[in-house]
């Protein structure tokens, strides 16, 4: 319950960000196109390094095992989701954006700064493995959904950025490699703005958007609900009826960080290749903003019931 109360209140820290964020393009202090600085410094600088300060900890066999475990929960949860997605685009006629959007969440730009504030610095590193695993399957099943294009571009994956930052903070963490102080410091300090940065950006984002017409789309809040609700739910019971919470030491809190990123709001990445391919980009950030909204309120619940449950 604790943790629920405190994931609760950062929540509505994140939330009042977003209202800064909002708020600096109505009032024209911001223009949108300011959006992209701050992403681009969230993508290429503070959310890498937000990742290899996790690394930067102290190598024993849990934490490798725990590591382990957090990659066979994300490998589980995607596995269930792409399965049920099928079933459900078969019953409610999911184009390519829906169910995309249904399968993929934004465990980067919001569950790494969530992990940050709610859980500590050190379980991020237990995070980036639920973002290796979604990011090879974005670059791969994402991708083909979209485009329908089959060929598979290996660089695209291993040069993603956050692979990149994932490799070489585990070099860091396998060499136990001590990084000079004033490089830690800085590195702290720049991950530490990707909370922030992050929800500017999404406020920013908002204020663009006709918020109306956002509410007004029956259809997205019928794909919030699975993303949000239904399919973590199912992934709760998986979770707890298979006694993965209980396999190592600490599983319960590295499995709690795998369930944040299957129940938080749809990936940014399926809006970037909806307007890159012309699929639908006007529903994808739709879907994509009705979900940040509507995760205010549905995180703290589902996180509450994985309490109750575990």
């Amino acid at each position: 319950m604790e943790l629920s109360i405190s994931l609760m209140k950062q929540i509505a820290a994140m939330f009042l960000m977003i209202i800064v964020g909002y708020i600096l393009i109505r009032k024209k202090v911001c223009n949108i196109s300011d959006s992209k600085i701050l992403s681009t410094l969230v993508l290429f600088v503070s959310g890498p390094c937000a990742i290899i300060n996790a690394f930067t900890i102290e190598l024993t066999a849990d934490k490798v095992k725990g590591f382990v475990l957090a990659v066979f929960a994300a490998i589980i949860v995607h596995i269930v989701y792409i399965f049920i997605s099928y079933i459900l685009e078969k019953i409610f006629k999911f184009n390519a954006i829906e169910k995309a959007s249904v399968i993929y969440s934004n465990c980067g730009n919001l569950i790494i700064p969530l992990v940050q504030l709610v859980l500590g610095q050190e379980m991020v590193f237990y995070a980036s493995a639920y973002l290796i695993v979604q990011t090879i399957l974005i670059w791969t099943h994402c991708k083909f959904i979209i485009s329908e294009d089959r060929n598979f571009n290996i660089k695209k994956i291993l040069f993603n950025i956050n692979i990149l930052a994932i490799f070489i903070g585990m070099i860091i963490f396998i060499g136990q490699v001590n990084l000079p102080i004033p490089v830690q410091s800085a590195m702290n300090s720049m991950g530490n703005l990707m909370g922030p940065l992050s929800m500017f950006v999404i406020g920013m984002l908002l204020a663009n958007m006709n918020l109306k017409e956002v509410c007004m789309q029956r259809r997205a809040y019928m794909i919030s609900f699975f993303r949000l609700i239904f399919l973590p739910g199912i992934v709760l019971l998986i979770f707890i009826f298979s006694g993965m919470t209980r396999l190592i030491k600490g599983a319960d809190e590295i499995m709690l960080i795998s369930f944040l990123a299957a129940c938080a709001p749809s990936a940014s990445s399926v809006t970037q290749f909806a307007q890159i391919y012309d699929n639908n980009p006007g529903m994808a950030s739709v879907i994509n903003a009705l979900s940040v909204i509507l995760c205010i309120i549905t995180m703290p619940f589902m996180i509450m019931m994985y309490n109750l449950m575990v």
